[in-house]
């Protein structure tokens, strides 16, 4: 199966937008790798979206665009593998990184990029994510964003949103208390 061909996300598509900021959905049931990106959400270097299921990150992305999905392997209702090929008709311009627990150049690690790449994501990550991890993932460096970001003087801050579910709302709030 060869690789889907790689969407491009631009400093001039991102000026055209409502909002500057990138909206980044996380569809993984385990919060805590993703500290750094909410901290970076906290600053308002990003809009974060948490989700544990696809069918949840479905109905959000219905009501919000979406710059960049990070997809863990295995979410509450199905695999990550599953959903990113679930989402190959609606992306547009997002990108999308699964991501692993192996430590990258192990075999483990080898094997789940093959199998990102095979079901359609742009790239394969390793826990913690930064918001470094999501200027690669999109091809935005901080400078080109910064320039995007004052040519909008109408960008919104950014937030962070959590499931509605209250144990997962629960799980979410620790974790950004913790970081």
């Amino acid at each position: 199966m060869t690789p889907p061909a790689r969407r491009e996300y631009t400093p001039a598509q991102a000026a055209g937008d409502a909002a500057s900021i990138p909206n980044v959905v996380v569809v993984d049931p385990r919060f805590d790798a993703y500290k750094p990106l909410a901290a970076s959400a906290r600053l308002g270097k990003l809009n974060i979206h948490f989700r544990g299921s696809g069918g949840d990150a479905i109905k959000l992305s219905r009501r919000r665009r979406v710059d960049a999905w990070l997809i863990a392997p295995e979410l509450e209702d199905m695999s990550g593998y599953d959903f990113v090929e679930l989402l190959q008709e609606s992306l547009g311009n997002s990108r999308v990184a699964m991501i692993e627990t192996a430590a990258p150049g192990s075999r483990r690690w080898d094997v789940a990029t093959q199998e990102a790449a095979e079901a359609g994501a742009d790239a394969t990550l390793s826990a913690p994510i930064t918001f470094r991890d999501l200027e690669s993932l999109l091809g935005l460096s901080s400078e080109e964003r910064t320039v995007v970001l004052a040519a909008n003087k109408t960008a919104s801050r950014a937030f962070v949103t959590l499931p509605v579910g209250v144990g997962a709302a629960v799980v979410a709030i620790a974790v950004l208390m913790l970081s």
